[in-house]
C-alpha cells in the first residue's frame, strides 16, 4: 500500500496544429465549397448550346434570304 502514493495518472501531450496542418484541412474544405457553388451557379450546358446553336442558324437564313 506505500507504493501507491507514487503511482500518478499520464498527461495526454495537449495537441498543437501547425499552420501548415491547418491549411491542409481548410484549403481543400474551401475548394470543396467553391466547386458546390461554381456548379450551382453554372447554367445547363444543353439548354445553353440549344441557344448558341440556333443564333447561328438564323443568321445562315439571313444570309441567303438577302
Amino acid at each position: 500500500m506505500q507504493n501507491l502514493d507514487d503511482i500518478s495518472a499520464v498527461e495526454p501531450e495537449p495537441i498543437v496544429f501547425d499552420v501548415i496542418e491547418i491549411a491542409g484541412l481548410v484549403v481543400p474544405l474551401l475548394l470543396a465549397v467553391l466547386t458546390i457553388v461554381l456548379i450551382a451557379l453554372n447554367p445547363d450546358p444543353a439548354a445553353t448550346a440549344a441557344v448558341k446553336s440556333e443564333q447561328p442558324a438564323e443568321r445562315l437564313e439571313q444570309i441567303h434570304r438577302r
